[in-house]
């Protein structure tokens, strides 16, 4: 995709712009705090920042939950992944809104079938929808996708544009 911008400078100070484009932060800054607020606010939800709903939980994850009283959503078990969000500057021209969390990617994007197999006793025990079981191996069905960043370009764009406009304007 190619985009041409054609404008007509009269009466400006074109150097006040160039000081202005060399120091992007307080753009930057605002965006990265937009989109982590937006991501927050997804997962409190339960849908993609563009608002589609997320894949629901598993009635074994639904029932784990309930009796363990944190029913609280989708993507919410004890509140890491929400506290975890932030934005964060990479380089002089860009921001990132992520987790260091070491699971998320596996949650936000999904896995493939897995073996959970007991790592420190000869069995596995765990609470689901027929109450408590044990077993050798568990044959896990994989993750769903829940990409809470869907859709976050319809928003943060147009913000950023908004931003980058007002400050050259100030």
């Amino acid at each position: 995709m190619a985009v041409s911008v054609e404008y007509t400078a009269t009466g400006v100070n074109l150097a006040q712009y160039v000081a202005k484009i060399s120091n992007l932060s307080p753009v930057l800054n605002a965006t990265g705090v937009y989109i982590e607020r937006l991501a927050k606010e997804a997962i409190i939800r339960g849908q993609t920042i563009g608002g589609q709903p997320l894949a629901p939980l598993a009635p074994s994850t639904v029932a784990e939950k309930q009796y363990r009283k944190k029913a609280r959503g989708i993507l919410r078990r004890d509140g890491g992944l929400l506290a975890s969000l932030a934005f964060a500057r990479t380089s002089a021209t860009e921001v990132q809104v992520g987790t260091n969390l070491e699971y998320a990617p596996w949650v936000i994007l999904g896995t493939q079938p897995y073996v959970i197999r007991p790592q420190s006793a000869s069995r596995l025990r765990f609470y689901g929808q027929d109450g408590w079981r044990s077993a050798k191996q568990v044959n896990h069905p994989g993750l769903p996708e829940r990409n809470i960043f869907d859709g976050f370009q319809d928003k943060a764009i147009p913000f950023f544009v908004d931003a980058f406009s007002k400050y050259l304007d100030s």
